[in-house]
């Protein structure tokens, strides 16, 4: 039985009107109130009652006119810029990103800061001065932010608010993360993990898009697994799904240090990468483009350290492909997401499991998360505006409009 063939209440039928303009809008906005009409179904009356009620609230502004086919002109109507705003955080142990994007999921301004070190409630103090920033950036007051996602390393207990499994950012363990960044801000957040919301960015806006089944291995600082199996997101029985640094492969995984970070992670994570090129007599370095940057001027020993862990992630990308079958394993993070590190994991993992299976470097590269962020922002957005109880699904969110041109460092 369809939703139209369904007995409802006036109070679900007016819900569902909305709902279906509003979705209309969002999807093909600019547009008149005759097409509006056609496009959903509804009578001219009902969608001129849903676009005069819209422009009450905030939601929606007269865009230009048109012609009609007897010269007669139609007003057109598109979601407004000020009817609210949408919050996404990427908080990484190294850098924090935000973006904050309009109602139609245009992309209006993003600023990236480095993680504040002392960690726990500084960061979220930190979190909350960008969240600030980024509504002055657009002439709002912060109180129009109206939907907020944070993602980060590790998982949220759904019971203290702290996050497990993050040991590159210090005190996070020991916070309500959840209540006290919802108390500093204002209203509730919801809190993600970056990898989940990395996987849901490139199915959004990235390399992944109309793929059903997909995984979306990071490695940077972390090593982490976002599922996306039959067109829905994987979290498992706590929250913990996909914590894929804890794969017993490349070490002792019961050595104490290893078995605190992971055994993959400890081997094939940024810092695990740059101590086995300190060890195996690398002259010194900080971090892994300098790696990197040494392997492409032909150096041996980068070539050899890159190669072992693209070997490393390779048997990762094996076990996932036979567990979960998916169509696209996508690597990102600022490890996974180099071509030339994607290109031989590629290779490498050719040779293991049973049948091949294609494997993509980001296209969003380190804006994944927050890309993935916004559009759980929106969603959320949507659906508290529109969302019915009785008939629950999710918005099908546009392409952004417009990436934004006013990136901040």
């Amino acid at each position: 039985m369809t939703i139209n063939q369904q007995v409802v209440s006036p109070r679900v039928s007016r819900q569902l009107s909305q709902r279906s303009v509003f979705e209309v809008l969002l999807q093909k906005g600019p547009i008149s109130r005759a097409d509006l009409s056609k496009v959903t179904g509804l009578s001219k009356q009902t969608t001129s009652e849903v676009i005069d009620a819209f422009e009450q609230q905030g939601l929606v502004r007269p865009m230009g006119r048109t012609s009609g086919n007897v010269g007669r002109t139609a007003v057109l109507y598109e979601l407004s810029p000020d009817g609210g705003y949408c919050l996404g955080v990427d908080l990484g142990g190294t850098k924090v990103t935000a973006a904050i994007a309009d109602i139609s999921s245009k992309v209006l301004s993003e600023a990236t800061e480095s993680t504040d070190p002392r960690g726990g409630v500084a960061v979220l103090d930190q979190i909350a001065r960008l969240a600030g920033r980024l509504a002055r950036d657009v002439g709002a007051h912060p109180s129009r932010i109206r939907s907020i996602v944070i993602g980060t390393p590790g998982v949220v207990d759904v019971r203290s608010g702290a996050i497990d499994l993050a040991p590159n950012i210090a005190h996070l363990g020991e916070l309500d993360v959840v209540g006290a960044i919802s108390e500093k801000l204002g209203r509730p957040v919801a809190v993600e993990n970056d990898v989940n919301l990395g996987l849901l960015g490139e199915i959004w806006h990235g390399c992944a898009q109309n793929v059903a089944d997909v995984a979306f291995i990071a490695l940077g600082t972390g090593i982490g697994l976002g599922i996306y199996a039959n067109g829905r997101l994987v979290r498992g029985e706590n929250g913990a799904a996909g914590e894929i640094g804890y794969f017993p492969i490349g070490g002792d995984p019961w050595r104490a240090e290893v078995r605190e970070q992971g055994c993959l992670e400890y081997e094939a994570g940024a810092i695990g990468i740059v101590r086995r090129y300190n060890q195996a007599g690398g002259s010194e370095v900080d971090g892994v483009l300098p790696i990197f940057e040494r392997m492409k001027r032909g150096e041996v020993l980068a070539e050899k350290i890159i190669g072992e862990t693209a070997r490393l992630i390779a048997q990762a990308v094996s076990i996932v492909a036979v567990t979960i079958d998916p169509k696209l394993v996508v690597l990102g993070g600022s490890i996974g997401a180099r071509p030339e590190f994607a290109q031989r994991v590629s290779e490498q993992s050719s040779l293991l499991g049973p049948r091949p299976v294609e494997i993509r470097p980001s296209a969003l590269g380190n804006r994944a998360s927050v890309v993935g962020a916004l559009a759980v922002a929106l969603n959320r957005f949507h659906e508290d505006l529109f969302g019915i109880a009785e008939f629950p699904g999710t918005f099908a969110l546009p392409a952004p409009k417009a990436e934004t041109e006013r990136m901040r460092g």
